[in-house]
């Protein structure tokens, strides 16, 4: 029997797969059982299985260590002639590459790559998305180009600090956009507390961070608030931000040419080393500093803001709050607002107030 197993997210996944003559692992166990209870197969002939990488967390644990037996059981009674994979455990894997009656094929997603004409473009829209932090756009050019030589897999890492609200999961954000333009791989770090993470980071077959690797859309990773995980944590990261590979007890990744994005709220680096340790801090890329915002900086925040809020309003409310002169008022008390959160938050309370009155 024939097995292709691919490696990648679900979307890419489902263009890999045939269009028709095809039934899911999950309609397929459901009749076996069904059959097995002295009842009658009812279901319609197929070739092709196809087993998506969700549907591992509905099998019992002796299906998984029992995977080729009861596919090719499954077969007998139903005549499907080949079987498509997605994002297999380990354990699944191993079985495959050692049974001699099945014919492998292996596809994996293919990533795009930074490309000089790619990085030429994060250059020259990075001052209109993150505002104030004109050094940063080079050190981080600087620090990512080898990557467009294709020479190295090894992945670049690097942290981002300074204060909150100030640019840093923007400039990830815009990486993302330019290189791949589909969802970003962000995880909040600051969640890293409690028993259920820890079952996260060192391996579930339901909820971890491989799989979830194993099924990202981007090769642009940001870590976010870096600096609040436990330090239990840390030694997770090891092997992925040297090596460029994840691996726990269901799932090993490889993150060849990927861009991950630390960001902390950190002061220093001396604060760095002292939080992070010297072991973790040197397999950082770079690490660099995000400064505070300048109130030129926070007027074209607060510009690009109040264009964006303005569009969600209808056309006769957007004509009236025109007419009150509110972009004004506000970039005459700039220095009042810390940060690019705090201009959002207030942007939309002062844009609805005249509304209300009306009301």
């Amino acid at each position: 029997m024939k097995f292709k197993i691919y490696n990648g997210p679900l979307e890419a996944f489902n263009k890999y797969i045939p269009i028709k003559n095809k039934n899911s692992l999950t309609s397929v166990v459901y009749t076996m059982d069904f059959y097995l209870k002295g009842n009658d197969i009812k279901l319609s002939p197929f070739k092709s299985l196809i087993i998506y990488s969700d549907e591992y967390s509905a099998v019992q644990e002796h299906f998984i260590e029992g995977f080729v037996n009861y596919i090719f059981l499954y077969a007998e009674f139903l005549n499907f002639e080949e079987v498509y994979v997605q994002n297999p455990p380990k354990k699944i894997t191993e079985q495959l590459r050692n049974h001699k009656d099945i014919v492998l094929e292996f596809k994996e997603y293919s990533y795009k790559r930074l490309t000089v004409n790619r990085l030429g473009q994060i250059k020259e829209k990075f001052d209109s998305i993150v505002f104030g932090q004109e050094h940063v756009k080079y050190e981080i050019l600087q620090s990512l180009y080898p990557l467009t030589n294709g020479k190295s897999n090894k992945p670049k890492v690097i942290m981002l600090y300074g204060p909150p609200g100030v640019g840093k999961t923007e400039t990830a954000k815009l990486f993302n956009q330019i290189l791949n333009g589909k969802k970003l791989f962000r995880k909040q770090l600051s969640m890293f507390h409690n028993d259920n993470i820890y079952s996260y980071i060192f391996g579930d077959k339901v909820f971890s961070f491989a799989k979830d690797l194993t099924e990202r859309e981007t090769n642009v990773l940001l870590l976010d608030e870096f600096d609040k995980a436990h330090p239990l944590f840390y030694s997770a990261f090891y092997e992925m931000f040297d090596e460029g590979v994840f691996e726990d007890k269901f799932y090993k990744v490889k993150l060849d040419d990927a861009i991950i994005f630390c960001t902390s709220n950190y002061q220093s680096e001396k604060e760095i080393k002292e939080r992070l340790g010297t072991a973790l801090y040197s397999r950082f890329d770079n690490v660099i500093p995000y400064k505070e915002l300048s109130n030129p900086a926070k007027i074209r925040i607060l510009e690009k803001a109040y264009e964006e809020e303005l569009m969600k309003f209808k056309k006769d409310e957007r004509s009236y709050l025109e007419s009150q002169g509110i972009l004004d008022k506000m970039e005459k008390v700039i220095n009042q607002f810390e940060n690019a959160r705090d201009i959002q938050k207030n942007l939309i309370k002062v844009l609805s107030y005249p509304l209300v009155e009306k009301l």
